[in-house]
């Protein structure tokens, strides 16, 4: 057996959502009657009731979140819309590991309200991005393409890539980096991020399924498999594609909200320029624009 990594397992999950408005919240009980009939709802008015799912309403001006705006993700247009605004609702969502995604998932059901009752536009603070479609209604089935995972890519080593990802950590994962990617293969360095994504994910959930511990514990050295990569658009498998071995290391992570993370590396001891270029480009696959028509990049 090869070597196995140890992660701490939160007790408890954060997850925001920034609603960034004009008008102020409505209360909480005008709220509960706003949101949809069935579906996500009743477990969205069941956390109202609770302290596990907050909605505070301040003043722009005061508000502790300004900072954060100003790295968000998103065209320039909402961007200017979210900074310019007079408040801030804050959804808040406190949630244990295993009952995530749907306790994540209501609490942007909350905001997705909350936009549409204010006009205002939602920042997911965990993913670091704004919503493509802030007032459009919340799909109950659960894929990370919608919305729940950014990767965001800055300056390296010389002529290189460094690519994060943000919003794991609210599913109690941690975030994924990858490095010294040329330039030719950030997209390739994106699908390789996305669909380890999805693995650990799916490999996390039926973990915490179960009777989990305090620690969770992966391989180092896992392929990637064809099935990942589609399994986060939640596409069947179509085209080309073979495993792409790569090795895991716990690293520090840039994520304001967590501190670790898990860096992707090549097996062996390959330069990482020329397994981009050689080894994972060649490897991946790239889901058919039906699959991604309509999904945020």
């Amino acid at each position: 057996m090869g070597e196995t990594l140890s992660l701490a397992v939160p007790e408890s999950t954060t997850t925001r959502f920034l609603i960034a408005a004009d008008d102020g919240a409505p209360d909480v009980r005008r709220l509960r009657d706003m949101l949809p009939a069935d579906g996500l709802a009743g477990t969205a008015r069941d956390l109202l009731a609770s302290p596990l799912l907050l909605v505070a309403d301040v003043p722009a001006a005061d508000s502790p979140w300004r900072p954060r705006l100003r790295a968000l993700g998103g065209g320039e247009g909402e961007l200017a819309a979210l900074r310019s605004a007079r408040r801030h609702l804050v959804v808040t969502s406190i949630a244990d590991p295993a009952a995530q995604p749907r306790q994540a998932q209501a609490a942007r059901l909350v905001a997705r309200t909350l936009a549409a009752a204010t006009g205002g536009r939602v920042a997911d603070l965990a993913a670091n991005r704004t919503l493509s479609d802030p007032t459009g209604p919340e799909p109950d089935r659960f894929l990370l393409c919608d919305d729940w995972l950014g990767v965001f890519l800055t300056p390296g080593e010389g002529r290189t890539m460094r690519a994060d990802t943000a919003g794991l950590h609210r599913f109690g994962l941690p975030e994924l980096v990858a490095v010294r990617i040329p330039y030719g293969r950030m997209l390739t360095a994106v699908t390789v991020l996305r669909g380890l994504a999805a693995r650990l994910f799916a490999e996390h959930r039926a973990w915490s399924s179960g009777d989990p511990a305090a620690v969770w514990r992966l391989t180092a050295d896992l392929s990637l498999r064809p099935d990942d990569v589609f399994g986060y658009w939640g596409v069947p498998r179509s085209g080309p594609g073979r495993p792409l071995p790569l090795r895991l290391a716990v690293c520090s992570a840039a994520c304001p909200d967590c501190d670790t993370g898990l860096r992707l590396a090549p097996p062996g001891d390959r330069p990482e320029p020329d397994w981009w270029e050689r080894v994972a480009a060649p490897a991946v696959p790239v889901p058919p624009r039906t699959a991604v028509r309509g999904r945020s990049p």
